[in-house]
């Protein structure tokens, strides 16, 4: 379907291409909402994830969800041991525990699991797929694309099939299957490369380059001209920066003369000094362009 037909079919639903490198919106938007609460919580003296697991238990409704906000956190950080099976089955259990609880607390844990990178937390977090909540429900997808946890590959790839699904589902299914690595599910993303819906076509085409695959790679070249984003108005100035970010830094997979043209005129006349920085770099590092 054309760009326009999608625009006219539902012009607000517009998304950015945040999900690739950063956390869903979701998180951000609750993590705004809360700011003053958090910034006063992180003053706090540091505790161990141990401690900050405890809290989760065991705390009243407001340190839970910010005791799991933490966890995510130095999870995150890898700056500590988190292998000990005691630890590793009190987490699990504070997710199947909070699926009644406050639905930023089993959304921080999710998270906190799938930055682990353990394994171990796989199969915890399939059941997360089947939460009513779909806060909860697009933090479990997410986190099993960031675990790579290959057995889930199948549930994913059923999500993207079920055309009753919310974009935002889509969206986050299609950007955890290209993280995964699993070649087996190119076949699945290539259809929604003519997706009605914009978004799904520009993170399909992501993800596909991150498998190796070429087929988006005009898409992915579109997303790397900021000429394109006029068709978007819905698009602001700095989301379509931020989307021209990630275009570039996918398109260094490949060696490509159609990017390596983007990559020239980023670099010579885009107005944000950023980004010609970061296409004069790619250019030197992967088509040997000279400063």
């Amino acid at each position: 379907m054309s760009v326009a037909s999608s625009k006219e079919s539902n012009p607000s639903k517009v998304y950015v291409l945040f999900y690739s490198f950063f956390l869903i919106p979701l998180v951000v938007a609750v993590i705004g909402t809360s700011f003053i609460i958090i910034v006063k919580f992180l003053t706090l003296e540091p505790k161990s994830a141990s401690d900050l697991l405890n809290d989760v238990k065991i705390g009243s409704a407001s340190k839970r969800w910010q005791s799991a906000f933490e966890l995510s956190k130095i999870l995150t950080s890898k700056a500590e041991n988190f292998e000990d099976n005691l630890f590793r089955n009190q987490l699990v259990n504070a997710y199947n525990q909070s699926v009644h609880d406050d639905e930023r607390v089993r959304m921080y844990l999710a998270l906190a699991m799938g930055q682990t990178g353990d394994q171990f937390y796989g199969n915890a977090l399939r059941t997360g797929l089947n939460d009513d909540n779909p806060v909860t429900r697009l933090a479990a997808i997410k986190a099993l694309g960031v675990l790579q946890y290959a057995p889930s590959v199948k549930d994913l790839r059923n999500i993207i099939t079920n055309k009753n699904r919310e974009v935002v589902e889509y969206l986050t299914a299609v950007v955890a299957l290209g993280n995964m690595g699993q070649k087996s599910v190119i076949p699945d993303l290539i259809p929604l490369l003519d997706h009605e819906e914009v978004n799904i076509r520009w993170d399909t085409a992501l993800s596909l380059a991150k498998l190796g695959d070429t087929s988006g790679l005009d898409i992915i070249a579109d997303l790397m001209d900021r000429s394109y984003y006029s068709s978007y108005p819905e698009v602001d100035y700095e989301e379509a920066t931020q989307a021209i970010r990630v275009a570039i830094h996918v398109s260094s997979i490949f060696r490509n003369d159609m990017f390596e043209e983007k990559l020239v005129t980023l670099s010579e006349w885009d107005e944000n000094m950023e980004i010609r920085d970061t296409a004069i770099k790619t250019l030197k590092k992967i088509y040997g362009h000279q400063s």
